[in-house]
């Protein structure tokens, strides 16, 4: 009997073998012949599921989005509930918002390892438009997440009075840019809980 092979798990075993390619040796060094073998697979295997190196890459960088994305929408589902309840005081509240905010930091290898391929694939994309629109995706979808954020303080009371909503998303969202590329890049600069309580400081200083 042949065997089973499941195309959802083959396709995924080869975008983790491209992060772990980016990783060790950067994205230049990504072809159908270092993938087959970081898995071991024949480039012919490989082939039956992407024509080529390009393919790979946009499936790989999509990928990665959906997997940032379905944390942080297990996080703000579980988020949401008790800020709505009432029943947490503020600095509960803001502890729940840091963890929710620090899924897009490197706090952990999985977190840092997504980060410094995340970086590098932003790199090709400035000269490679097959790729710039999931960028610019992602930049609006955070800078909108960072504005739910805002709201959700002001809707609680807790942001300070004469702060400029949309400049405090952007401003938010820099933030977690900046953080993100010093500490994914530079972590003996700048250590992932360092970059945890500078967040926390920050929202410390827009609440009422």
């Amino acid at each position: 009997m042949p065997k089973f092979v499941d195309p959802v798990q083959r396709r995924e075993l080869i975008a983790d073998a491209l992060f772990s390619i980016v990783l060790r040796q950067g994205l230049s060094k990504v072809s159908l012949r270092t993938i087959a073998d970081e898995t071991g697979l024949a480039i012919g295997s490989i082939r039956h599921y992407f024509s080529g190196a390009d393919g790979i890459v946009r499936f790989a960088l999509d990928t990665l989005v959906e997997r940032v994305g379905a944390r942080l929408e297990t996080r703000l589902a579980d988020m949401l509930p008790k800020l709505d309840s009432g029943s947490i005081d503020h600095d509960q509240a803001k502890e729940l918002t840091v963890d929710f905010l620090s899924e897009l930091l490197p706090l952990d290898e999985t977190r840092r390892r997504e980060s410094v391929v995340w970086l590098a694939f932003e790199g090709e994309a400035r000269t490679t438009p097959e790729l710039a629109d999931v960028f610019e995706t992602a930049v609006r979808g955070t800078r909108d997440l960072m504005a739910q954020v805002i709201k959700s303080m002001s809707s609680r009371g807790v942001l300070r009075a004469g702060l400029d909503a949309q400049t405090e998303a952007e401003t938010l969202a820099a933030l977690i840019d900046g953080l993100t590329l010093r500490s994914a890049l530079h972590p003996e600069v700048l250590a992932s809980e360092r970059a945890r309580a500078l967040l926390a400081a920050h929202l410390e200083r827009l609440r009422a």
